[in-house]
Order: C-alpha cells, then sequence, then structure tokens
C-alpha cells in the first residue's frame, strides 16, 4: 500500500546543497575539535555553527556576532547568578529557585536592550538559562559557563572560516577540469 503524499515526495529531487555541505562540515570539526578538548561539550558549537552557517559571509558575520555577544552577556549573567546563589543563598524548594532564575529575565532582557542588542536578547536568555538551570548544581557552575562559552566561540569560529572557504568556486574548478 502506497500513501499518497509517498508520490508526491518521489517526484522531488534529492540534493545536497553548499549551505548543508557546510553546515555537516562545520558541525563534524567542532566535534573534531572538541576531542582535543578536556571540559568541553560539542553540543553548544556545533549549534552555534549550524546557526551561524548562512547563504552569506554577511548574513554569517551578523549571526556570528549576535551570538558571540549572547553568549558572553547569557554566560556572565548566569555566573553571577549562582555566585549569588552559591555565596548567599540557599533556595528551598526549588520552586522559589526557579521562579528567581525566571525573575532573573528581566534585568537580562533590559540589559540587552539598554547595550543596544535586541537581536541577541533570546539567545542571552537561552544561555543564562543552560547555564543556572542545568549547571547549578555542578562541582564548579563557573567552569562550565567559562567552558560554555568557549564551545561557542569555537562553534561561531569554524562556522565563519568555513562559510568563508569558496566551495562554489571549488566545485567550478573541480567541474571545468573533467
Amino acid at each position: 500500500m502506497k500513501f499518497s503524499f509517498m508520490k508526491d515526495v518521489e517526484s522531488i529531487p534529492f540534493k545536497i546543497g553548499l549551505r548543508t555541505t557546510k553546515t555537516v562540515i562545520a558541525v563534524f570539526l567542532c566535534f573534531a575539535i572538541d576531542a582535543f578538548r578536556t571540559g568541553g561539550v560539542p553540543f553548544y558549537a556545533a549549534i552555534a555553527a549550524v546557526l551561524c552557517i548562512q547563504k552569506d559571509m554577511e548574513n554569517s558575520w551578523k549571526f556570528a556576532k549576535n551570538r558571540e555577544i549572547a553568549t558572553i552577556i547569557g554566560g556572565l549573567w548566569g555566573m553571577f547568578y549562582l555566585f549569588i546563589e552559591n555565596t548567599f543563598l540557599s533556595i528551598d524548594p526549588e520552586i522559589i529557585r526557579e521562579l528567581i532564575i525566571s525573575l532573573m529575565l528581566i534585568p537580562i532582557i533590559h540589559f540587552s536592550v539598554w547595550i543596544k542588542q535586541k537581536n541577541a536578547t533570546y539567545l542571552m536568555c537561552v544561555v543564562f538559562l543552560s547555564v543556572t538551570i542545568t549547571h547549578g548544581d555542578d562541582v564548579s557552575p563557573f567552569w562550565f559557563a567559562g567552558n560554555r562559552i568557549l564551545d561557542t566561540s569555537i562553534g561561531i569560529g569554524v562556522a565563519l572560516i568555513v562559510n568563508y572557504i569558496p566551495f562554489e568556486k571549488l566545485r567550478k574548478l573541480r567541474d571545468s577540469h573533467k
């Protein structure tokens, strides 16, 4: 039995585009770099690479700048919160801690507006939440936050380098020699 939508899917030509190829290469390079690091989480580098591979270098630079700024600021806010919590507060029950973390989004959002980085606001919040929610109980949440920033920076750098490589010109050069 064949489903009606399968007929439509079969007629779609399967072609791997240049942006897809660059994304795959960038993500793999993030994994390869992580193999030589200690304490890194290649997941964050891979996400940054996927986001920063864009159709052209201008857009890649724009995404990379927003991602880097957001990661640094969100990571610093997360470190600040965890420092205050670990030094001065013992928050129980957990729902109160989660309320405080949620309320911390207010100054982060206002800070992003104040520094004129509205496009990076959501990423600042995501990084802050990543640091405070998933790693607040780590032996060293500051080590995690620092590595989180470094992982993302690696992904951004790899994406920019891969996106800069003139694959289209290389492909045309290869095809002209066939």
